[in-house]
């Protein structure tokens, strides 16, 4: 004899916020690149590398910059994000969105080291650095003489 088709299905529990999120691994970023973007893996990736200034007031009211570096990936199947990524050169000023990722290596002194790699699915390029050299170069000819 088969089980009747009438039982009723246990409801599932909702989750917290604090659960649904935990395992979340999202980055956004923004920064100006520091070198032109390369293409690698016959063609399959293109490599970034951002720089990213922080600014902060001290104790005593001054002014610190500090600058953080980061590797970034763009894989050709991502075709919007791809045809953007390929084109970047040094200076661009970008905005990413990705997932972060780790590797853990041994240095050849014997260190244990990890590298974090942003693998971007969305590239916004903000600002052309050509375009800022030319208007800077504007606004220095336009300028009134004394």
């Amino acid at each position: 004899m088969s089980k009747p088709q009438t039982e009723a299905k246990q409801a599932q529990p909702t989750k917290s916020a604090e659960e649904l999120f935990s395992d979340t691994n999202v980055t956004m970023k923004t920064g100006r690149l520091v070198k032109d973007a390369e293409t690698i893996s016959d063609g399959k990736f293109v490599r970034i590398r951002l720089a990213t200034n922080k600014q902060y007031l001290d104790a005593k009211g001054e002014l610190h910059s500090t600058t953080n570096y980061f590797n970034a990936l763009v894989s050709s199947n991502l075709s919007d994000a791809f045809s953007i990524a390929q084109d970047l050169k040094k200076g661009d000023w970008i905005y990413l969105k990705g997932e972060d990722g780790s590797q853990s290596f041994d240095t050849p002194e014997g260190y244990k080291q990890t590298a974090v790699t942003t693998f971007a699915y969305k590239v916004v390029l903000k600002h052309k650095q050509e375009q800022s050299d030319q208007s800077e170069a504007n606004t220095q000819t336009s300028a009134p003489s004394p």
